[in-house]
């Protein structure tokens, strides 16, 4: 499975994760050794989402 980096632009807290699926538009992933899938939408060459009112960011 391909792995990738997001991080909490809060607080600048960078986590692993799985990618269940990715391309031009979005990148669908999932937290290692967790349930919490999220899904990212791509913007000027980063992908940015949000869970539980906060943001992550990663360059899939």
């Amino acid at each position: 499975m391909q792995k990738t980096i997001i991080k909490n632009i809060q607080t600048g807290i960078s986590k692993n994760c799985d990618i269940l699926k990715k391309n031009e538009k979005i990148l669908e992933v999932v937290i290692e050794n967790t349930t919490i899938k999220i899904l990212l939408k791509k913007k000027t060459n980063k992908y940015v989402g949000y869970f539980k009112d906060m943001e992550f960011i990663s360059e899939g």
